[in-house]
C-alpha cells in the first residue's frame, strides 16, 4: 500500500512538472531537412530527372529515420513526408501495375490524416489523394477521384476507377469535385478483371 502511495505522488510530480515545462516551450518550427527534401523531388520531377528511384528511395529512408526520431512534428512536416512518402517506386504484376510499398501509401494517408485533424485546411486535398493512391494499388480502384491514368490502347488521360458510392458531399470534405465534374475532364477507366 505503501509503495502504491509513493509511487502515485512521484507519478504526480512528474505530471505536474511535465505540464510546467510544456508551457515554457516555444513554437516547433517546420523540419528544414524535409523542405529540403520535398523542394529537391520536386525540382527533379520538373526537369525529368534520370535517376529518380535511387534519390525517393533515401528520401523515403530518411522520413522513416526522422518519424522514428520524433522530429516529424507539425502539420507541414507530415504533409511534405507524406509527399516523399507518395513517391515509391511501381512495378507491374501480372499485367497489373503495383506498388512495391503499399505501406508507404497508407502511412503517408495517416500522416496526412493527422494533419488534417489538427486543423491543416491544405491537408484535406492530400488526404483524398493519399487514400486514393493506397486504395488504387491495394484494391485496383480509388475513392475520391484523384488519381489518373494513361490508357494503353489510346494513350489517353483516364480517371483510374472511382468508387462511384463516394457521395459528392464527402469528396466535397476533401475538396475533390463532384463526380458530374470530375467526369466532365476525364473518363474513367474499367476496372481490369
Amino acid at each position: 500500500m505503501k509503495s502504491n502511495l509513493l509511487a502515485l505522488i512521484v507519478l504526480s510530480i512528474l505530471l505536474l512538472s511535465c505540464t510546467s515545462k510544456v508551457d515554457e516551450i516555444s513554437p516547433v518550427n517546420d523540419n528544414e531537412e524535409l523542405i529540403e527534401m520535398v523542394l529537391k523531388d520536386q525540382k527533379m520531377r520538373l526537369e525529368n530527372f534520370e535517376n529518380l528511384e535511387e534519390i525517393d528511395q533515401e528520401h523515403r529512408t530518411k522520413v522513416m529515420e526522422l518519424l522514428a526520431d520524433g522530429k516529424i512534428i507539425t502539420n507541414k512536416d507530415k504533409l511534405n513526408a507524406a509527399l516523399i512518402l507518395q513517391h515509391t517506386n511501381l512495378t507491374y504484376c501480372n499485367d497489373n501495375l503495383t506498388s512495391l510499398s503499399n505501406e508507404n501509401y497508407l502511412l503517408a494517408y495517416m500522416l496526412s490524416k493527422s494533419a488534417f485533424e489538427n486543423g491543416s485546411n491544405e491537408a484535406a486535398y492530400y488526404v483524398a489523394i493519399t487514400f486514393d493512391r493506397y486504395s488504387l494499388y491495394t484494391k485496383g480502384f480509388q475513392k475520391y477521384g484523384t488519381q489518373r491514368v494513361i490508357d494503353d490502347k489510346t494513350e489517353k488521360e483516364l480517371w483510374a476507377p472511382i468508387d462511384t458510392s463516394t457521395t459528392d458531399e464527402e469528396r466535397a470534405k476533401y475538396n475533390v469535385p463532384a463526380l458530374k465534374d470530375l467526369l466532365r475532364m476525364y473518363n474513367i477507366q474499367k476496372p481490369k478483371k
